[in-house]
């Protein structure tokens, strides 16, 4: 007869696998191209339960034909009606050093909708992992201020094209635009994904060359925590294991958890807009090099005046640690930003 204790871990394990499946059907509502939500935006708990179950019952392969091709199929997850979140906004402008001001940071709006690439990955047509997939380099485009009170309209889609690198591993885009309610295009912005490729090529140790960015007019140093990876993910809800703890991410082969690249372009540009007025268009555009290994101190580098735009500053972040250039990018603002960056 079974005993107190094993009726009770009976029960506990029937009750997280009920939840768990409930999580699987709740995410799976969501999971078809082109499904258009209405005042939300796609939950990412039962996506990333969605993503784990796949990958150990139905792990996706990337078929020959669409490698080949080149070309990826045509997805998209669509949000209407959405209003922004006040709370998660002004942890996100803390947590990153930006001011207080009427609208909405550049990079705010790539937190809100991480949640819909994450869902288009998820959707059965798309052809590889969610799991594994990193950031690889980022574009953003702010075509005038987002209040904070607007009611938002989200447009995401899979781009078409793909790319296989010489290293043997995969890229390919997603791209998210911004509409207002009457139909004016807001935002938008192009992640390029990576996935890394089961037998890779080549020498990992080879890389671009180095910026030459001690020149660089200014700089500020930063301090981060092991605590900063789990930190930012509640905030965009990126809860890769390699972001989240130490022992985590040695899992996947690093020595410690890394930072959020948009974390790192985030507190970038508030370093580089202190003092300054906000102008519009705004236009950021980073390749992120080699993972920030946390805890560790980072210096930002920046050198301001690219000719013909009323702000502009191009801008790198360097491992005190290793010497090595984290990531890059250019911040722009004004008339030209957006033609310019």
């Amino acid at each position: 007869m079974m005993g107190y204790v094993g009726t009770v871990s009976l029960y506990s394990s029937l009750l997280a696998l009920g939840y768990i499946i409930a999580l699987f059907k709740r995410g799976k509502e969501t999971l078809t191209d082109g499904a258009t939500l209405h005042g939300r935006l796609p939950p990412l708990k039962p996506l990333y339960v969605h993503a784990l179950l796949s990958m150990i019952f139905r792990p996706k392969q990337l078929p020959k034909r669409l490698l080949s091709a080149g070309s990826m199929p045509q997805l998209s997850i669509n949000s209407d009606s959405v209003a922004v979140n006040a709370q998660n906004l002004a942890k996100y402008r803390k947590k990153c050093g930006l001011s207080e001001g009427k609208g909405l940071p550049i990079l705010y709006p790539t937190v809100e909708t991480f949640c819909m690439n994450v869902a288009c990955m998820c959707l059965p047509t798309f052809p590889i992992s969610v799991i594994g997939s990193v950031l690889a380099r980022y574009k953003a485009t702010m075509h005038r201020p987002i209040q904070e009170t607007e009611i938002l309209t989200y447009r995401q889609r899979l781009l078409p094209k793909m790319r296989q690198t010489p290293k043997g591993d995969t890229e390919f885009d997603m791209s998210v635009s911004v509409l207002s309610a009457t139909g004016e295009l807001l935002w938008e912005d192009t992640s390029t994904f990576l996935s890394f490729g089961k037998q890779r090529q080549g020498n990992s140790k080879q890389s671009e060359p180095e910026l030459y960015v001690r020149s660089f007019q200014a700089s500020e140093k930063w301090q981060l925590s092991t605590q900063d990876g789990p930190q930012f993910a509640a905030l965009n809800g990126d809860i890769n294991f390699i972001h989240l703890h130490p022992i985590l991410a040695r899992l996947f082969g690093f020595r410690s958890n890394i930072a959020h690249g948009v974390y790192l372009v985030s507190k970038s540009i508030a370093a580089m807009q202190t003092g300054k007025q906000q102008q519009y268009p705004q236009a950021v555009c980073a390749s992120l090099k080699r993972p920030a290994v946390l805890p560790g101190q980072f210096t930002c580098h920046w050198q301001q005046g690219i000719p013909g735009v009323a702000f502009s500053s191009e801008f790198a972040v360097c491992s005190e640690e290793t010497g090595k250039t984290v990531l890059s990018g250019r911040y722009m603002c004004g008339k030209d930003a957006v033609a310019k960056i």
